[in-house]
């Protein structure tokens, strides 16, 4: 009968679009794995420029002073010291030394005021090339997500590496459209060198709290940063829609040893 036939016909055209549906889907999924690995393989390439940097990383808050707590009731001095130390560990192992503000749950002052001068004091005092601090964000209401950096107004190298950083978050994390953004705060204004604030994310938001509160998405996180932090030192410091660009090539074959450079 004609609807026998029509009906096979259109069971067989939806069979094909669910197919060629998931073969898309597949492949853009395998598109992005394939991003990030040539990604990952970029930034193991320039990470030789951190050798002998000095790099302050300042998890925020800490002791007395929980920061924000979110509705899981896990405060945000804990969350961001997790990611501080997965950024300390890639940096170490890129060469840079790294200065740690705090590694455990304390401040360096009874008083916040006397807290943020002491880590701006520790930061001048070091000689570093550069300082990240590390905080989470907040807002009243709960669907507000996504990480963001800030850097010092009127100061170039610091907006330069908060939008490396900011780039790299968003390349490799791909859950936030937030930008840079400069405002004038206490500790990138009292720091001699180049500086910014990276709020990792939302502890007020629910889902985002717990991604947060997952080790492998903090690592993901500091990896992020890292990149960032690698971008910076490679001239590369803002959004391209190119994985590897020219610039990036240029810097590293300006800088190799001459043993490295392309033939």
């Amino acid at each position: 009968m004609p609807w026998i036939g029509c009906f096979r016909l259109r069971a067989l055209h939806l069979l094909f679009l669910a197919v060629l549906g998931a073969s898309l889907v597949g492949l853009w999924q395998l598109a992005v794995m394939l991003s990030v690995r040539l990604e990952e393989r970029t930034i193991e390439a320039l990470s030789w420029l951190l050798t002998g940097k000095i790099i302050v990383v300042d998890p925020g808050h800490g002791g007395t002073d929980p920061g924000v707590v979110g509705p899981s009731g896990v405060p945000e001095k804990e969350i961001v010291l997790a990611v501080a130390k997965r950024l300390r560990d890639l940096l170490e192992q890129g060469g840079a030394r790294v200065i740690m503000t705090r590694e455990k749950d304390r401040g360096l002052d009874d008083s916040k005021r006397g807290d943020l001068a002491a880590r701006v004091d520790l930061a001048n005092k070091s000689g570093a090339d550069i300082f990240v601090s590390i905080h989470a964000n907040s807002f009243p209401e709960p669907d507000e997500d996504g990480a963001q950096t800030f850097s010092q107004p009127g100061c170039v190298e610091s907006r330069k590496l908060a939008h490396a950083i900011q780039a790299e978050i968003v390349r490799l994390l791909r859950n936030t459209v937030r930008v840079p953004k400069e405002v004038d705060y206490f500790l990138n204004r009292q720091t001699k060198m180049p500086s910014c604030i990276v709020e990792v994310g939302f502890v007020t938001c629910p889902r985002e709290e717990r991604l947060l509160l997952d080790p492998a998405y903090q690592s993901q996180m500091a990896f992020a940063i890292y990149a960032g932090i690698v971008k910076y030192f490679a001239e590369r410091a803002t959004p391209t829609s190119n994985w590897i660009d020219d610039k990036i090539i240029e810097t590293f074959e300006k800088s190799a040893p001459p043993r490295l450079k392309a033939p």
